[in-house]
């Protein structure tokens, strides 16, 4: 029932965003240099997102927001997360693909409105998906994405949603592009402390699909990396506005010597 209710939700809404699709087709059309179509890709209801095709081929990637959807995450969840209001939200991912993009951290961005925003289309999946497809080991691609993070935390850049959903592979090479920036940080949060979180965020939704012997080894493997990868001010920051959304991670035994070692490190 509940996603059959997830797929209503986001029929509806492409339902109800398409006659903006036709409103930005000519904007959308002199970004990619020509006539486009639309397929579905995904969204969650609260926007929809779209492969912009040209002669049948991905070309680029659109996402709408819907003005009239309430956010997942008010700042009265007391998450370290916060949803954005939709022009905000563009603002926000646009930011990030227009810095990011340059360092081959994001794909390019092309055109944005006050309700939309396109990017060119990148031929890379997701990570999640590399699970799925060939049983690569989810602990594994979470360990190796943590260069990427700290990649992106050095442009100045904190995503705030981070799994393997929203990093994608390039199906030509090694590099990681970071996709989906739609939250924002809650009021008071430091930059490091939303790097901090990213880390940590990756493992939390990874953890339930975890086998058992790989959170047995997830704090030799991911949490020994990760205490390599990430800088000082990253690991002794205040982890207590993050404790609300790490709930997997905090009640595990298996890493009970990691967040041990991040106390000592924050002294």
């Amino acid at each position: 029932m509940r996603a059959l209710r997830r797929w209503f939700r986001r029929w509806r809404a492409y339902r109800q965003a398409l006659p903006y699709l036709e409103t930005c087709r000519p904007q959308v059309q002199r970004a990619l240099g020509g006539p486009v179509t639309w397929r579905r890709t995904g969204g969650r209801g609260r926007d929809v997102v779209c492969l912009a095709l040209r002669a049948g081929r991905p070309a680029g990637v659109l996402r709408v927001t819907s003005p009239d959807a309430p956010g997942s995450t008010p700042l009265s969840a007391g998450m370290p997360f916060v949803s954005l209001p939709p022009e905000e939200k563009l603002a926000r991912e646009w930011h990030a693909y227009a810095t990011g993009h340059p360092l081959g951290l994001t794909p390019r961005p092309l055109w944005r409105d006050s309700r939309a925003m396109l990017c060119a289309y990148a031929d890379a999946a997701p990570l999640a998906q590399a699970v799925s497809a060939s049983g690569a080991s989810t602990l594994a691609l979470a360990t190796d994405a943590l260069p990427h993070i700290a990649r992106l935390h050095a442009a100045g850049l904190a995503h705030m949603d981070m799994s393997l959903a929203n990093i994608l592979r390039e199906r030509t090479g090694e590099t990681c592009l970071f996709v989906d920036f739609e939250y924002g940080p809650a009021p008071g949060l430091t930059f490091s402390q939303q790097c901090l979180y990213d880390y940590l965020r990756l493992l939390e939704s990874a953890w339930k699909s975890l086998r058992p012997d790989e959170r047995a080894s997830a704090h030799a493997l991911w949490g020994d990396e990760f205490l390599s990868t990430a800088p000082a001010d990253v690991l002794s920051a205040d982890l207590t506005p993050l404790r609300p959304a790490l709930g997997r991670l905090l009640a595990a035994p298996e890493l009970h010597d990691l967040f041990a070692a991040l106390r000592q490190q924050s002294g």
